[in-house]
C-alpha cells in the first residue's frame, strides 16, 4: 500500500458582512426609515467577506417604551432585507414595508441569513422572549448534504435610535458571524520521480485521485446561544456564546444522524497541493458542515486513487488503491468548530517503501542412496 497522509489546517473565520462603501444622500432613503448598515470588520486577524447584494437576509426588531423599561414589544417580525438602489445610492432596507424609528424609546435588533419566510424552519433562529431576548436557538436543523448553506447570524444589536453612520453605509450595525464550520480538501503528490535517491535508475510515477468521500458525518443538531442585555452603554452591539460546556470546542450539540458527500473527479496531482475537483461545478472547497467533535472511529475520509509506475528499465504498471482515514487520528484539528474554515490536504507518496531483497538459499536436501554390487 502506498503512503497517504492527511495535513490539517483551521483557520476562524467570523463571517464579516460588508458591502461596498458607497455613500448614502440625496432621496435614497428616508432620513427616518430604518436602514441596515451591514458592518464590515476590519480585525487584521479576521478574513473580510462581502455580504452579496443580490442575497438577502431576515431581521427581528423590538421596541423598548421610555416609559416602561424592561418591557419589549415586537416591532419588525422576520422583515426580508435586501439591497436597494435609489438614484446611484445604495442602502439596505425592508423589502415589502418601510419602517420608521419610532419617536421614543429605542430598539434592539436580531438578524439573520438567509432569509426564509417560514420562520417555523430549523434555518431560522429561535429568539427567546421569556429573558427578553437573550437566548438564540437552532432546533433541530439539518446540513442537506447536497446543498448545505451558509447559516449566518448577527450580533445583538441593542439601543438604537436612529440610523448611524460606519464604513461609508448608514444604518442598523449588522454583523454576522458563520453558524456552521466548512471544509476544504487540496490534494498533491509528495513525489513524481526518485532523481534524489537514485539519479541514474529513475523512476516515475504519475498518480490520478478519482473520488474523495466523506463518511459517517454528522448532519444533524441544536445550538443554544445566549448574551447580556447591556440597558447603560447607549446604542451597542453584543455577541452571542455557545452554551455547550460538556466538550471544550464550539460546536453544536448534535443527534445521530450522519450522511456521507462523495466528490469525483480524475485530477492528476502535481507535487503542488491544488483544490481537489478544481475547474468543476462540484469542487471540494467551502463545503458548510455542521460543528461537531471529531470521536474515535466515526467520521472519516475515503480516497480512491491510482498509481502508474514506470520503471528504469521501460516497464510500466498501474495499479488502483483505496484508502481510509478517520479523522480523530489527526489531532491537530480535534474538533469542526463553528466559524472556523477548515483545510486538509491529501498527500500521497507513490513511491511507498523502496523495493528491498531478503535473500536466503534453500538447504540442500539430503538423499541417500545405495549401490550394491
Amino acid at each position: 500500500m502506498k503512503k497517504f497522509f492527511l495535513l490539517a489546517a483551521a483557520v476562524s473565520v467570523a463571517f464579516t458582512s460588508c458591502v461596498k462603501n458607497e455613500s448614502l444622500t440625496g432621496k435614497a432613503a428616508s432620513s427616518n426609515e430604518i436602514t441596515f448598515e451591514v458592518a464590515k470588520y476590519k480585525a487584521t486577524s479576521r478574513a473580510e467577506v462581502a455580504f452579496p447584494t443580490d442575497q438577502s437576509f431576515g431581521a427581528y426588531s423590538y421596541y423598548e417604551n421610555a416609559l416602561t423599561p424592561g418591557t419589549h414589544s415586537m416591532y419588525i417580525d422576520n422583515a426580508e432585507i435586501v439591497y436597494k438602489v435609489v438614484d446611484g445610492n445604495g442602502y439596505w432596507a425592508a423589502k415589502g414595508e418601510t419602517y420608521f424609528w419610532p419617536t421614543q424609546g429605542h430598539l434592539d435588533f436580531i438578524s439573520y441569513a438567509p432569509y426564509n419566510d417560514d420562520a417555523t424552519s430549523p434555518a431560522v433562529p429561535k429568539i427567546s422572549d421569556s429573558d427578553v431576548q437573550q437566548t438564540l436557538k437552532y432546533d433541530g436543523f439539518k446540513v442537506d448534504a447536497a446543498n448545505p448553506v451558509d447559516l449566518l447570524y448577527s450580533d445583538k444589536a441593542m439601543q438604537q435610535t436612529a440610523n448611524t453612520v460606519n464604513y461609508g453605509f448608514t444604518g442598523v450595525p449588522t454583523l454576522f458571524h458563520h453558524a456552521l464550520a466548512k471544509l476544504n480538501i487540496l490534494v498533491k503528490a509528495f513525489r513524481l520521480d526518485n532523481r534524489n535517491e537514485s539519479p541514474d535508475a529513475v523512476t516515475t510515477w504519475s498518480v490520478t485521485i478519482h473520488s474523495i468521500t466523506l463518511n459517517s458525518i454528522y448532519d444533524e443538531g441544536s445550538l443554544t446561544m445566549t448574551t447580556s442585555n447591556v440597558h447603560d452603554a447607549g446604542a451597542t452591539t453584543v455577541q452571542w456564546s455557545n452554551t455547550i460546556t460538556s466538550v471544550p470546542y464550539n460546536v453544536w450539540s448534535n443527534t445521530s444522524s450522519t450522511t456521507s458527500k462523495a466528490w469525483t473527479c480524475d485530477q492528476v496531482l502535481t507535487t503542488t497541493a491544488r483544490h481537489y475537483g478544481a475547474g468543476t461545478a462540484d469542487v471540494a472547497q467551502n463545503y458548510f458542515i455542521l460543528p461537531q467533535a471529531l470521536a474515535v472511529g466515526v467520521q472519516s475520509i475515503t480516497i480512491n486513487y491510482s498509481i502508474t509506475t514506470n520503471a528504469p528499465g521501460g516497464q510500466t504498471a498501474t495499479v488502483d488503491y483505496e484508502a481510509t482515514k478517520y479523522f480523530s487520528d489527526f489531532p491537530a484539528v480535534p474538533a469542526w468548530e463553528q466559524g472556523k474554515n477548515i483545510t486538509y490536504t491529501i498527500e500521497i507518496d507513490p513511491a511507498g517503501d523502496e523495493i528491498h531483497f531478503a535473500p536466503a538459499v534453500v538447504d540442500w536436501e539430503n538423499i541417500d542412496g545405495v549401490i550394491q554390487f
